[in-house]
């Protein structure tokens, strides 16, 4: 199975419009997301590019894994994260994190959301029974200034979508 890492950011006049603007941006609006827990399927392929949507699957269901942050306070940073892990057989972990940070700072809340990742991406992997490597940790992490507007930043991992016909 492909798992696209798609990550976008977006401004709008609330937090609700800044995170459809930042799913715009990654490319997965227009979908009604449906949320999973973080586990990755055996034989799947993590690829990271922006997530390209069929203007024919309008309203379908996007199966995800999402990370994000929205804020409606100006002088802030935020960061919104997904850390992985996989091992020999493709299945694996995701672990979804976020930070707000009181400064303009981009790399603080950064540096918090990639730290929060490698810890719950470690525990996830002890609570499995997987010895972790550090050199094998995946990690996506988009941040936003939040200068003027509310404000959202995103990372998401598609899995795939589904009509309601079904």
């Amino acid at each position: 199975m492909k798992i696209t890492v798609t990550s976008g950011s977006g401004e709008g006049e609330t937090p609700l419009a800044a995170f459809d603007n930042a799913l715009k941006d990654a490319g997965v609006y227009n979908y009604n997301l449906i949320k999973l827990s973080s586990v990755i399927p055996p034989n799947s392929e993590l690829v990271l590019e922006k997530f390209r949507a069929d203007k024919k699957e309008f309203g379908d269901r996007l199966y995800v894994v999402c990370a994000e942050e929205r804020t409606d306070l100006i002088g802030r940073s935020i960061a919104a994260g997904i850390g992985w892990y996989q091992w020999e057989d493709g299945r694996g972990v995701f672990a979804e994190q976020h930070d707000i940070v009181d400064s303009l700072d981009n790399k603080e809340a950064e540096v918090n959301v990639a730290s929060k990742l490698e810890k719950t991406v470690k525990n996830l992997c002890e609570f499995r029974g997987i010895k972790f490597d550090k050199k094998k940790l995946g990690m996506q992490i988009s941040t936003k200034t939040v200068s003027d507007k509310p404000s959202c930043t995103l990372v998401i991992a598609v899995y795939k979508s589904s009509p309601w016909t079904d």
